[in-house]
């Protein structure tokens, strides 16, 4: 619901201005109201999509704790998506916590749980999602292979307050994951 909200937030502007020019033709007072449609979309978008995020970290974060309690594993609030997925105004799938084990990445959401061990991953990049063509958004990917075939863990931070913040958040997160899928595997097999 939160992704549609920012086309309600912007549609009065467009609705305006297209009465203007319906009404009167076109004009500089038209075109202004006009503008402000996308202007007060994207502002919308960035303010308004994350508001749910705090009450969704809360609970994926009860859930982890009931399955794990007490756990200190090192853990990132992350929207998910598999490479197939295609949402139009939602690029994330599920939201849930990405978790660094020693041996695997692990992603426990509210619907899927996927792990990824350390020893497939064989390159960590960004890629765009939807959010990305609005400058409000971006994957982190995880890549690798698993029996001779490509695996991709696609997540974007969801922990900040703004789209922009969480946007900025993913250079951290994919230097993060980029250090981690360097360490020398457990048990001291390179």
């Amino acid at each position: 619901m939160a992704n549609a909200l920012p086309l309600v937030v912007g549609a009065p502007f467009a609705v305006v201005g297209l009465r203007q020019v319906a009404l009167g033709g076109p004009s500089l007072e038209a075109a202004a109201w006009i503008a402000g449609f996308p202007l007060a979309a994207w502002l919308a978008t960035n303010l308004l999509v994350p508001l749910g995020d705090r009450g969704m970290r809360d609970e994926m974060g009860r859930r982890l704790h009931s399955r794990t309690p007490f756990d200190a594993t090192e853990r990132v609030f992350v929207g998910f998506a598999r490479p197939g997925y295609g949402g139009l105004l939602d690029p994330h799938e599920d939201v849930g916590y990405l978790l660094f084990h020693p041996d695997r990445l692990e992603f426990f959401g509210a619907v899927h749980q996927v792990e990824m061990p350390r020893g497939d991953v064989t390159r960590v990049r960004f890629r765009a999602n939807p959010h990305t063509w609005v400058g409000l958004g971006r994957w982190v990917s995880v890549e690798g292979t698993s029996s001779g075939r490509p695996v991709r863990l696609d997540v974007e931070p969801r922990s900040r307050s703004t789209l922009l913040g969480n946007m900025r958040a993913t250079t951290g997160l994919k230097k993060r994951l980029e250090e981690w899928a360097a360490l020398p595997q457990p048990g001291g097999i390179p």
